[in-house]
């Protein structure tokens, strides 16, 4: 398969599935390629969306003056960046999410943004996408690095922005495949500077990790082999994983097909000889279930459109075996970003999901004012529940 560069997403993605690799990286029909752009583009991830705001406006903030100078720190420069980038039309979040922005960058101004630092660069691109940088041992790597800064010691640090909603652990990232090619690559960039790089998990707090030479060495000769496997490799081979729920190739996908059209039962072994047999179909059914979760969900949107549509009311459709109509009812959501404000990490971190079951549980032991404040922050929200009966 072609192999132009090696980037930690490509690296997942011939892990996950070599067949949605080679669909995404060297398509050869017209349905290949027009997956491929959804793909490229996501209309409704508006958590992707809101990374891409997030990332725009660390990065204008943070870019040198003309002059080469380093702007200083404001934090209301940087809601200017935010609300530029938030009004692009391709970045367009609902309110919830745009509020979850500025509510997290203000956190991250406040906990570190303050503090002035000497960019060496933002936006960094290893190479160029037709020309990537090429390591010492042939491996060919393209990217972009967030943010460079400079420090007095001569220290080269490599910043990458997360917006992700989970915390990543000081293990992953010591282990962490985009870590090392950034570290190889500044490694023959500065041969003679002290690197580390961090991940700058924007929701939480940074998480940095500094590799020895020998380090670097070790991972420059698996990332060789890596690339040479992808390279020998003819024709992907489809399988079934966690990632299957956001492929944008399912309709290509035999497995996928055969999983749609016959049910898991068919393609899940259900007596094991090993181990391993056991593992492989657990990843399987959970695979299964993200794809049958994602196609319900496309059916039950189309469903209560038409519902909309055919009756002014939006309350049923009726068949000679089915009727479907929704339930109205009321529930109760929380904002993540506004409990934070309120309770202790510890006692957050209890709040599973934010669900009014979890928040009740933990009440009890929050002092009155406390859970007063998080009883106020309660949003009532109404909801349309679809009910299907067969007649």
């Amino acid at each position: 398969m072609k192999v132009p560069y090696i980037s930690a997403t490509r690296l997942k993605m011939a892990k996950d599935c070599t067949l949605a690799y080679q669909f995404q990286y060297d398509p050869t029909s017209d349905s290949e390629r027009i997956l491929k752009k959804k793909s490229n583009h996501p209309s409704e991830m508006q958590a992707a969306r809101l990374g891409n705001v997030v990332h725009g406006a660390l990065e204008d903030w943070r870019s040198p003056n003309p002059d080469g100078s380093t702007p200083k720190p404001l934090f209301g420069t940087l809601m200017q960046c935010y609300e530029k980038w938030a009004a692009k039309p391709e970045f367009s979040v609902d309110f919830t999410f745009y509020q979850d922005g500025k509510d997290m960058l203000k956190r991250w101004f406040d906990r570190r943004g303050k503090t002035p630092v000497r960019v060496y660069s933002t936006e960094q691109p290893m190479g160029q996408h037709n020309a990537p940088f090429k390591l010492d041992n042939g491996v060919p790597i393209f990217g972009f690095i967030d943010l460079i800064l400079e420090h007095k010691d001569g220290t080269i640090e490599l910043i990458d922005y997360k917006t992700n909603r989970m915390p990543k652990s000081q293990t992953e990232a010591d282990t962490d495949v985009q870590a090392g090619i950034y570290l190889a690559y500044a490694r023959q960039v500065w041969p003679d500077r002290p690197l580390r790089f961090t991940f700058d998990m924007i929701r939480w707090g940074p998480v940095s990790t500094v590799w020895t030479d020998h380090q670097i060495d070790e991972f420059k000769l698996w990332l060789k082999a890596k690339y040479d496997t992808i390279k020998t490799i003819k024709h992907g081979t489809p399988s079934l994983g966690d990632s299957c729920k956001y492929c944008a190739y399912q309709s290509l996908c035999p497995t996928v097909q055969d999983l749609i059209h016959k049910g898991a039962f068919d393609i899940v072994a259900s007596e094991f000889d090993t181990d391993d047999e056991q593992f492989d179909a657990l990843a399987t059914i959970k695979a299964a279930q993200g794809i049958l979760t994602k196609r319900r969900s496309v059916i039950e949107k189309d469903l209560k459109g038409r519902m909309d549509t055919l009756d002014p009311e939006g309350t049923a459709i009726a068949t000679e075996k089915w009727d479907c109509r929704f339930k109205k009812g009321e529930r109760s959501e929380y904002i993540p970003s506004e409990i934070q404000k309120i309770v202790p990490p510890a006692v957050f971190g209890q709040m599973v999901g934010l669900t009014k079951s979890a928040v009740e549980r933990v009440l009890p032991i929050l002092p009155e004012a406390m859970a007063e404040q998080v009883k106020a922050s309660e949003i009532k929200k109404p909801y349309n529940a679809m009910k299907i009966k067969r007649l």
